[in-house]
């Protein structure tokens, strides 16, 4: 469950705002089209033209929109859930709940090449800021053009500054959400460099029912009936769940065991014997309100 080509571009060297996604969202929907013209999205959303490039970056790369049959835009699995219609949780994307909703999102269908090696694979927990410029090098070099070291290094800023800011000044519309989620931390090192640290910690805000779907996300491609996962692989196995959303073996326990006495009881058992620890979902009693990429449907069928 991931892009399989990986992105290095694309953001317009803009982290995803505050306030961008419920904005694009309202006015996608009136007018699929908005996008295709930028003088129109320009006058619209209120935004510059880099900055209409990168709001359609993000607002794709999140799921708040996605592509239209014929062209133009329409509401992505994403945007349905936190903006659309009467049951829509968050409007105005004001819950750590829509954010780590998002997180998922990013990190496992976004395509994005820092996400997918940082909280996709988790192949740096602990890393400076040369050292993921490094591996995005690595990463790319299979490109069908080779990508000059100024890509990199403004992809590699704009996942750091997606995550983390030093300080915060008057203006909260240029900072991004993400950063409310501290999943990415800083500390200077004894000779000055700063580390940056994504090792797990308690995860302020993650619901039950954005781990539920995230958990059914990663078990279900396009599988049917019943579906198992052993408990190591959702722990530590890429694009899982304990990785994304970095959890430890205790906190992805308590999570797991919420939902099986909670939301998805019975359609989801944990079997924990001296021999195996795994987790089987029976797709057949489980609530669809779950199912994430079943929004674009229900949608349409609104």
């Amino acid at each position: 469950m991931k892009s399989t080509v990986d992105r290095f571009s694309g953001h317009e060297s803009f982290v995803c705002r505050y306030g961008w996604l419920p904005k694009v969202y309202s006015a996608v929907k009136a007018d699929g089209t908005l996008l295709r013209n930028e003088e129109s999205a320009m006058n619209a959303l209120g935004i510059g033209r880099n900055m209409v490039k990168s709001l359609q970056f993000w607002a794709e790369a999140t799921g708040v929109l996605q592509a239209a049959d014929g062209g133009g835009h329409e509401p992505g699995p994403v945007g349905i859930k936190l903006f659309g219609g009467t049951e829509a949780w968050d409007p105005y994307l004001e819950s750590l709940e829509s954010l780590w909703l998002i997180h998922w999102q990013l990190c496992t269908e976004g395509g994005l090449a820092a996400w997918n090696e940082v909280f996709g694979e988790g192949k740096l927990i602990r890393f400076e800021r040369k050292q993921l410029v490094a591996a995005l090098g690595r990463r790319g070099e299979g490109a069908a053009r080779p990508l000059a070291a100024s890509t990199l290094e403004q992809h590699s800023s704009i996942f750091i500054q997606s995550y983390y800011q030093e300080e915060r000044g008057g203006d909260d519309t240029s900072w991004s959400p993400l950063q409310d989620l501290g999943l990415l931390r800083a500390v200077k090192g004894e000779d000055g460099r700063t580390i940056f640290n994504t090792e797990p910690r308690a995860p302020m805000g993650l619901s039950h029912r954005v781990f539920a779907m995230a958990l059914i996300d990663f078990l279900t491609a396009e599988g049917q009936g019943e579906l198992s996962v052993d408990f190591v692989r959702l722990l530590k196995g890429a694009y899982s769940p304990g990785v994304v959303f970095r959890l430890d073996e205790q906190q992805l326990r308590v999570f797991v065991e919420a939902l099986c006495a909670g939301p998805l009881k019975g359609a989801l058992r944990f079997v924990d014997t001296a021999d195996t620890q795994s987790l089987v979902l029976n797709l057949k009693k489980l609530d669809s309100q779950y199912q994430l990429r079943r929004a674009e449907e229900a949608y349409a069928h609104a």
